[in-house]
């Protein structure tokens, strides 16, 4: 196809335009009525100015009525300056996401490294010390020790039934406390080691994702 030529008047009318384009005069009468319905005057022919085909041909483009390629001087201006636009938002976006990544990185540092601690360990932890690791809003103790009971881990007694501790998941320990009256009592606490504390976080992380 033609480059599309305007004239020293820089106006083409609506057929001349129609005959480069490749399309019907019908069309791009439409599509700049559509655009510019002040240029259309009864009786009179009807031009139009490079900024106008530019204009008109970019409107047939969305209904594949026309080649995507760019005709005019004007056009292809337009489309390498939103180009450069283009680009420079994706620079701009990747700018403020790595910040952010590394705002992120910076606030987690603490459990991170609290985590990294009790994964290098062979220490079982609390359900409180847990759930502080987690630091998943909402999450605290007594709410992963309900679902924990609801999922048949723990008894209702809060001790992990044997397949669990087998795993390696928990460990019960004893805890001796003396009354008033002097007589000694014995409490189960549920430890958690660190293959556990994954567990649990697998758990929490699918009830949140439910």
């Amino acid at each position: 196809m033609q480059e599309l030529a305007i004239r020293n008047d820089k106006r083409m009318t609506v057929r001349e335009v129609a005959d480069v384009l490749g399309v019907t005069d019908d069309k791009i009468y439409r599509s700049a009525k559509e655009l510019f319905p002040e240029i259309f005057i009864n009786g009179k022919t009807t031009y139009l100015n490079e900024a106008q085909v530019t204009a008109v041909k970019m409107n047939l483009r969305k209904t594949a009525e026309v080649m995507a390629q760019p005709k005019t001087s004007l056009e292809k201006a337009l489309l390498i300056k939103q180009a450069m636009q283009f680009q420079q938002e994706i620079i701009e976006s990747l700018q403020t996401e790595n910040t952010e990544l590394k705002a992120k990185a910076e606030s987690d540092k603490p459990k991170v490294e609290f985590y990294d601690q009790v994964a290098g360990s062979g220490d079982a932890i609390s359900i409180r010390e847990v759930a502080a690791i987690l630091n998943i809003p909402g999450w605290g103790q007594n709410r992963i020790f309900a679902l924990l009971r609801n999922m048949k881990i723990l008894d209702i007694r809060n001790v992990p039934y044997r397949e669990y501790q087998d795993r390696g998941y928990f460990r019960v320990i004893e805890q001796k406390w003396t009354d008033k009256e002097g007589d000694t009592h014995i409490n189960l606490k549920t430890l958690v080691y660190q293959k556990g504390v994954n567990f649990i976080r697998k758990i929490v992380q699918k009830q949140e994702a439910a």
